[in-house]
């Protein structure tokens, strides 16, 4: 039985363990009866482990695409996915889900207001947001390669698929503001699996890539549709029952509010993955495909963040009023753990990139994929370091020194993107990922200085030469015929036994060591 026949198979017993999980919570919670603690427990771990579950089944869905379409497809579905998915479905949304969440959360009575207001602005932006992506790419049609008669279908049924995203986003944010997150995401999931499943079952069916690409973008307009509805649905049932409304004082009122937020997404988005557009310009759909490949491993090292930032923003906050002498060593001991998290990402992404992008591929893949992939995991420590001092930063009320830095970094990555890909290709994109986040710390340096939080940099330049040695050795051992995987393990093992000899790591990590041999030790006598 092949790895993608077991994927699918257990993707499709995924759908009965839901509705169990469901039908148990349905009994089990009582919202009305629940402490806050207890809500914000249920707010905050229902969404990471539904996000978690997510991630599985896109990398699962990736692996059996990536193979179905080869790397030129592959690129072109990409770039339309990401034109869609991620700018269009920013500039749709328009920073409303977290002022729909802070204006509702403050007055609950304006909650079916709220979203029948935001309603009809996300579908009102999505009725001009449409013609002005075919409008653009006419303009820049002797810019880029031809998009493919496959893609310009896909492409149209994405732009559909905005009406059904605002929707479904506009729900979401009620539910949020309603302190019932379980609700869009296990919503999120149970849509994730089905579009898994029809999204296989088509590209088992369809005979070639192009029709292949125009059954992803059915498949991607039909999971919207049916996120939309349930969410909308149960919005009904368990909040209250409204539909579009149209009160132009409020939209223009919330349309300028929310337009910082929207700056906000927009150079988020840009920042990261703009280098596709240009990349497909210059190189056309085949390079664009390996370099995402590439990217979907780099994904997966994003899980980690938000959540531990996450579980540390409260305390940051709370110390930024309190003890604010406390804050800088608190961000110091988060940035040290997660150095040494992001060097083992590192050590491990280099010395394993073939086989993750087999795994994730297949043949066709390698070794561009693999080489453009070992490039990009070293951003992964400065990003981790990065993603701390922003918080930390809004937690002293200088969150406008972040947008100046993240437009900073806008500037550098198309910039250096624009002269280096038509002459290196996408290594030039990789590189430049990289160089972005130099550029976006440079950015936050002065406002750092100035707030009084430093970053451990003797740390980093200690864990990273470590890092790198012990790299040395797996690439020998490596050279030697030794397995991949050996020297990865054998690598991290020499990372950690070194950092753990040489005290470099957190205090707390020794003190749950000398307990467990305490422990153990006492057992002994025993």
């Amino acid at each position: 039985m092949s790895t993608t026949t077991i994927f699918i198979v257990a993707t499709i017993l995924s759908l009965p363990a839901m509705a169990l999980m469901i039908w148990g919570w349905r009994r089990w919670w009582r919202d009305g009866e629940a402490s806050p603690m207890a809500r914000f427990i249920k707010n905050s771990s229902i969404p990471i482990i539904a996000n978690l579950i997510g991630k599985v089944l896109d990398l699962g869905f990736a692996a059996v695409t990536l193979r179905a379409l080869g790397p030129t497809a592959s690129g072109a579905w990409s770039f339309v996915a990401l034109i869609a998915s991620m700018y269009l479905v920013t500039i749709v949304n328009w920073g409303l889900n977290d002022l729909a969440v802070r204006e509702t959360a403050a007055q609950p009575q304006q909650a079916s207001r709220m979203f029948g207001v935001t309603l009809s602005m996300r579908w009102v932006v999505a009725a001009c947001v449409a013609p002005l992506t075919w409008l653009g790419i006419w303009l820049w049609q002797d810019s880029m390669p031809p998009l493919s008669w496959g893609t310009q279908v896909a492409l149209i049924l994405l732009l559909v698929h905005l009406w059904p995203a605002g929707t479904a986003a506009a729900a979401s944010a009620s539910f949020q503001a309603a302190q019932r997150m379980e609700i869009p995401a296990l919503v999120t999931v149970m849509t994730s699996i089905i579009r898994t499943i029809v999204g296989i079952a088509l590209i088992w069916i369809l005979p070639d890539s192009e029709q292949r690409i125009i059954g992803m973008g059915a498949v991607a307009l039909l999971a919207t549709m049916l996120n939309a509805g349930l969410l909308w649905g149960l919005q009904h049932r368990l909040l209250f029952q409204a539909g579009p409304q149209w009160d132009w004082a409020w939209m223009r009122r919330l349309w300028r509010e929310a337009l910082p937020l929207l700056l906000n997404s927009i150079l988020l988005t840009v920042f990261f993955r703009f280098d596709a557009i240009i990349l497909r310009a210059s190189s056309g759909d085949t390079v664009l495909g390996l370099y995402d490949a590439a990217y979907k491993v780099i994904s997966l090292t994003q899980i980690i963040p938000p959540y531990v930032v996450g579980a540390l923003f409260p305390l940051l906050a709370q110390r930024a009023v309190q003890q604010r002498d406390t804050l800088n060593p608190l961000v110091i001991r988060a940035i040290g753990v997660l150095q040494w998290v992001a060097w083992l990402g590192v050590i491990n992404v280099v010395l394993l990139a073939d086989q993750l992008i087999w795994i994730l591929g297949g043949d066709a893949y390698l070794p561009d994929a693999a080489h453009i992939l070992r490039i990009l995991i070293w951003y992964l420590p400065l990003s981790y370091a990065t993603g701390v001092v922003q918080y930390a930063l809004i937690a002293v009320r200088r969150q406008q020194a972040i947008t100046w830095a993240f437009a900073i970094g806008t500037v550098v990555n198309i910039t250096g993107n624009v002269l280096l890909i038509p002459r290196i290709g996408a290594e030039a994109a990789a590189i430049m990922t990289i160089v972005t986040e130099v550029a976006l710390l440079a950015g936050l340096w002065r406002t750092l200085r100035r707030e009084h939080i430093s970053l451990p940099l003797g740390l980093m330049a200690r864990s990273g030469g470590a890092s790198i040695i012990a790299l040395g050795i797996g690439w020998l051992g490596m050279s030697q015929g030794i397995p991949a995987i050996a020297m990865a393990i054998v690598a991290s093992m020499t990372l950690i036994v070194w950092g753990y000899q040489r005290q470099l790591f957190d205090h707390s990590i020794y003190g749950m060591v000398e307990r467990i041999q305490q422990r153990f030790q006492h057992d002994q006598r025993q």
